[in-house]
């Protein structure tokens, strides 16, 4: 069911250590959006629900709708499984044909709990456990994610006007353990969902299986919340970089204070991107694949960034997205900057680790001031 499949690291360590509360919404309508600002890749939160990547409780039998049509959900089709990061691991997925772990008989009727995936209220597949939504069925694996997820690769005006996009799950098997929601496009973007008793509480006193300690990167530095950065906090100019020139910049003396705080933010990605791509490789590694994916990665997180700062700084003036204007056209290109290139990062990323080529960071020394 996935178009591409990423290799995600670091599955093997402990439950974060954070405060997690357990999120449940009355009328059972999840709104989802994803926050562009919060990680390097942005992670999903939910209306009504604290925090990002928020833990939810399910309760067994009823219906829960996943509402997507908010623009930030752009390349960040839903998905569910029985661990972390899904088809990025991979793990199982829920599917009509995948039974949950210690359950036996639905998987052979293809009847197991699955999403059932909807574009403008039509619901875009065959297979059904939901006989409120349509006749129950126990022949198709066919719930709707072949169609739902590969729209979400459309360019942003055209994936706008396709309308409303929605995820419905009915979870009615017994079980007691976590499942999980992600990205089906990007890697290490899960949130917990809990099984709940009849009384709203937690069938599993701990969590089941775990989210890693190291899955979870918010954004903590004082110049990346400011910038809407992501990790650029030690390349800021206002302090001496060795491997810098002394701005990126130039003429700032005579900008607004906005602009100069923008170019401060710029200085500082630039300099995080130079000294990404200063790359050592070994004589003996012959795939130059490598040494561009080495070199292309500091330079797309470069352009995210970007793109990034300039969402958080600027008002576009774009109601609606399928509307010809300047303000529309330039926040389409930022947001697909961001997404579509944090994608192709992932994609280089798996090809490094799949060649297993050794390429580090050389140091270069720039005549470098700080910043008056």
């Amino acid at each position: 069911m996935k178009l591409f499949s990423i290799i995600l690291l670091s599955h093997l360590v402990p439950l974060m250590a954070q405060v997690r509360t357990l999120c449940t919404l009355t009328n059972n309508i999840f709104p989802m959006k994803v926050d562009m600002f919060a990680g390097e890749l942005g992670y999903y939160t939910i209306t009504g629900c604290d925090g990002t990547n928020p833990d939810i409780g399910i309760k067994q039998g009823e219906t829960y709708t996943f509402d997507q049509s908010d623009r930030s959900n752009y390349y960040h089709p839903i998905g569910f499984a029985y661990q972390a990061d899904g088809a990025h691991v991979p793990v199982p997925e829920l599917q009509p044909d995948i039974a949950p772990p210690g359950v036996t008989g639905c998987d052979l009727t293809k009847s197991c709990p699955a999403p059932m995936y909807f574009r403008n209220g039509t619901y875009l597949g065959v297979y059904s456990n939901n006989a409120d939504i349509q006749t129950v069925t126990t022949s198709s694996v066919d719930f709707g994610l072949d169609v739902y997820e590969p729209q979400f690769f459309y360019p942003l005006d055209q994936w706008a006007a396709l309308g409303s996009f929605t995820v419905k799950l009915k979870f009615d098997q017994d079980y007691a353990k976590d499942i999980f929601y992600f990205c089906h496009i990007h890697s290490g973007m899960s949130g917990v969902i809990r099984m709940l008793d009849t009384d709203g509480e937690p069938k599993s006193a701990e969590y089941d299986p775990v989210i890693p300690e190291a899955y979870y990167k918010p954004t903590t530095n004082e110049l990346d919340l400011s910038c809407g950065t992501y990790d650029i906090g030690d390349s800021a100019l206002t302090v001496t970089q060795a491997e810098c020139p002394g701005s990126f910049v130039c003429g700032t003396s005579s900008l607004t204070q906005k602009q100069q705080d923008f170019a401060n933010c710029i200085n500082a990605m630039n300099c995080k991107m130079f000294k990404g791509m200063t790359t050592a490789i070994q004589p003996t590694d012959t795939d130059i694949g490598a040494l561009f994916s080495y070199q292309m990665i500091p330079h797309h997180q470069n352009a995210v960034n970007m793109a990034k700062a300039l969402l958080k700084v600027k008002s576009f003036g774009c109601d609606d997205l399928t509307v010809e204007s300047n303000g529309c056209a330039f926040e389409i290109l930022v947001r697909e900057i961001i997404v579509v290139q944090n994608f192709q990062i992932q994609v280089m990323q798996s090809v490094l680790t799949t060649l297993g080529v050794v390429v580090t960071d050389c140091e270069l020394d720039v005549d470098s001031s700080i910043l008056s």
